[in-house]
């Protein structure tokens, strides 16, 4: 009888160990980040930001969205500037299960969009980076016909599996390149743990 209850406790203290384990990490379904729809404030879509504006203009529309009452927006006019530009957000919270999948979704829509190059690509991208360097992981994602002139809302999806274990942070993306004209609309933008 006492192997029996020796047992017991040390399977009781084994479940225990595992569950509080699992409870480290985000359970399946989980939204990763903030202000997915751009809605969430009423003056601002924090804590989306751009990279160091230049000659490009960043900026928020109220007239053009796909959900919510907002969009953020990139658009470059000049063809002497047409340098890559970038609305960022960076998840910090508990990560999601070690090799399971994440996956990233958001909605494009384009205006006058000219791809000076013909192989720049409007993309999504996310970066997940660990306590070790060469351990960091990184995944995007674009149309595979160039994006030109006017286009309505596109969903663009990028999935990263096998999550690595010591994931810190995570850092979504919305990228326009070098050399392409034209106002890029972005809306909808939503991390999954899957």
């Amino acid at each position: 009888m006492k192997a029996g209850t020796n047992f017991s406790l040390i399977l009781l203290l084994f479940l225990l160990i595992s569950c509080n384990s699992e409870e480290d990490y985000l359970p399946k379904g989980s939204q990763l980040l903030l202000n997915p729809n751009l809605s969430l404030y009423p003056d601002n879509v924090l804590p989306w930001a751009p990279t160091i504006p230049n000659e490009i203009q960043y900026g928020v529309s109220r007239e053009v969205f796909l959900t919510g009452n907002r969009s953020l927006f990139i658009e470059n006019k000049e063809r002497s500037t047409a340098n890559s530009a970038t609305w960022t957000q960076t998840y910090t919270g508990p990560m999601p299960t070690p090799g399971s999948t994440v996956e990233l979704v958001a909605f494009v829509k384009g205006e006058d969009v000219i791809d000076l190059t013909l192989g720049g690509r409007v993309s999504i991208f996310m970066k997940v980076f660990t306590n070790d360097t060469s351990e960091s992981r990184n995944t995007s994602a674009t149309n595979e016909e160039l994006f030109q002139g006017d286009f309505d809302w596109f969903k663009l999806k990028a999935t990263l599996e096998n999550f690595p274990k010591d994931a810190e942070s995570i850092q979504v993306s919305l990228f326009v390149p070098d050399l392409t004209l034209g106002k890029v609309y972005f809306d909808e933008i939503n991390l999954f743990a899957k």
